[in-house]
């Protein structure tokens, strides 16, 4: 879902300056009188990365401070960040290719700016594309006249550098000068950000980082976290400040919020896994022994029994019992949260038993109980008269293939909405619900992935006839990243709103322009680009 939410910006593609940084590393080495192979072209990237992640280091512009996200290879670079001299044959990151292979070579391809090598294309090497030549001239001006430019271009990198070279270099080619570099690469990457790729992809990324502009002037009291992005594009609510979205965003905002929802769905099964796969190593001896189902149902149900007895998770619950009607409980929720505004409006929050606040209750409270589960179950419920109700397939008709979205090793929700209706209309019981969840969507599925990994053996538990055997394997229930930290940095580091880390956010000019108006003028890439001809394989 994610990747058709937003084309080219992923999880670990934070700083689109690295678009203009490696597209000049690439160029440099094409135009270098070296061997067209792989193990030449890792002796050139690497001291050059190395270089570039030490300058960003010690960046002393005032800009560096809104800078969000990882420079690639700061995890070893960093405890030098005060050294004299930086060595650029240092073994900053175990990745031969560094942040350029590890994240950023795929959505550089796929906005345009390189062709990675193949045997199909004739390249032996990854080239940059006329595109990505232009953000390399473009970037190579930028940082014209540094010692470091310099000494790059003359291939001295066996040397150190001093440290007062690394920072007049940063002052010009570090992340944070992005937005500073209106006479350099910021336009072309502006450009490229809003027109490269497919006409799905394009509109796709462009609707999104309209959004986050639009967004942005929620709650602008404080900071906006990724918690608080899930709950802004879920319930469009967060402490008294609302998100509505401009009349021409409202199909993306939706996308969004049925990805949340998707979160809560997924988070539900890995809770429930979490849940079964502890409890029952509890009850084997750590797994020495098997457990009849017979005995898992009865831990189920005498939990559920029990769970009016904990009261840490801070929720509302209604008290209920196994033998109680999941539609008895599903009333409890409707009494305290409301859910009759469509697919469009805001959603009344309820602090104490919303879907946030359940996720957040079972997330906290690290417990295998009761309450633990009620809480999952109630979830579910909750997220079925949002998007399971069959009024509301209407409302989500642009949205089918993002809430159908399953295929083998996952759970399909218009699928399970559809099972769990039918098993609402025959009044089960909440002990009932709980037995058709773990059997069906939580062992049975856990199966099916875990023998797709195969050899590599992640089974947490499986069935062994009539009974279930469990495995001393740690069961995570966390979310999906939401690419919130990628997006908002994108939009802040090309110059369209200031940081999101920070409160009374504010849009630029170009912001301003962009999301009123829904788009930039384009053309500054392509007639940049036009200075370089096309694609050679041969080009040295």
């Amino acid at each position: 879902m994610l990747p058709a939410l937003s084309p080219g910006i992923n999880v670990l593609t934070v700083h689109p300056r690295y678009w203009s940084f490696y597209s000049w590393v690439l160029d440099d080495f094409w135009a270098a009188d070296l061997p067209r192979n792989r193990a030449s072209f890792v002796s050139f990237y690497r001291p050059r990365e190395a270089i570039f992640s030490m300058a960003c280091h010690v960046c002393d512009a005032p800009e560096h401070v809104t800078i969000v996200g990882n420079v690639n290879g700061s995890r070893r670079i960093s405890p030098k960040a005060n050294d004299p001299d930086f060595d650029p044959q240092f073994d900053y990151i175990k990745e031969p290719l560094g942040g350029y292979g590890l994240y950023y070579r795929s959505a550089m391809e796929l906005t345009g700016s390189l062709v990675v090598a193949s045997p199909a294309n004739g390249f032996p090497v990854d080239a940059p594309t006329p595109i990505g030549r232009s953000l390399a001239e473009a970037y190579r001006n930028a940082v014209a006249g540094t010692e470091v430019s310099r000494l790059l271009s003359e291939g001295k990198i066996t040397e150190p550098v001093s440290r007062e070279a690394l920072v007049k270099f940063a002052r010009k080619g570090c992340l944070c000068q992005l937005r500073a570099a209106e006479a350099h690469d910021l336009p072309l990457l502006r450009d490229l950000f809003l027109h490269s790729g497919t006409a799905a992809e394009v509109a796709s990324r462009g609707e999104t980082l309209r959004m986050l502009l639009d967004l942005s002037t929620c709650r602008q009291a404080e900071e906006l976290s990724q918690d608080d992005f899930r709950q802004l594009v879920y319930f469009r609510q967060l402490d008294g400040s609302d998100y509505r979205p401009r009349p021409e965003l409202l199909d993306v905002a939706r996308r969004w919020r049925v990805y949340q929802g998707r979160e809560y769905f997924a988070y539900v099964f890995n809770r429930l896994l979490r849940w079964v796969s502890r409890r029952g190593l509890a009850a084997t001896d750590g797994g020495l022994t098997v457990l009849p189902k017979a005995e898992l149902w009865a831990l189920v149900d005498d939990s559920l029994t029990r769970s009016s007895q904990v009261d840490d998770l801070g929720l509302i619950l209604p008290a209920v019992d196994a033998s109680t009607r999941a539609s008895s409980l599903l009333e409890g929720l409707l009494a305290e949260v409301d859910v009759s505004p469509d697919a469009d409006g805001v959603w009344p929050r309820t602090g104490g038993l919303d879907e946030h606040a359940l996720y957040t209750a079972c997330r906290e409270y690290d417990q295998d109980d009761g309450a633990t589960m009620v809480a999952l179950l109630a979830l579910v419920l909750l997220l079925r008269e949002r998007f399971g109700l069959p009024r509301r397939a209407l409302e989500y008709a642009k949205e089918q293939v993002l809430v159908a979205e399953g295929g083998s090793l996952r759970i399909g929700m218009a699928r399970f909405m559809h099972q769990l209706n039918q098993r609402m209309l025959r009044d089960l019981t909440l002990g009932d619900l709980a037995r058709w969840l773990i059997e069906d969507f939580v062992i049975v599925q856990h199966e099916r992935v875990a023998t797709a990994k195969l050899p590599d053996d992640t089974y947490r538990v499986r069935r062994v006839g009539a009974a279930v055997r469990f495995f001393a394997q740690d069961s995570p229930a966390v979310f999906n990243d939401s690419r919130f930290h990628a997006l908002s940095t994108t939009v802040h580091e090309l110059g369209w709103v200031s940081t999101f880390n920070e409160s009374d956010r504010q849009l630029t000019g170009s912001g301003q322009r962009l999301l009123a108006d829904g788009d930039l003028p384009r053309g500054a890439l392509a007639a940049a680009a036009a200075a370089f001809g096309e694609l050679d394989a041969e080009r040295s």
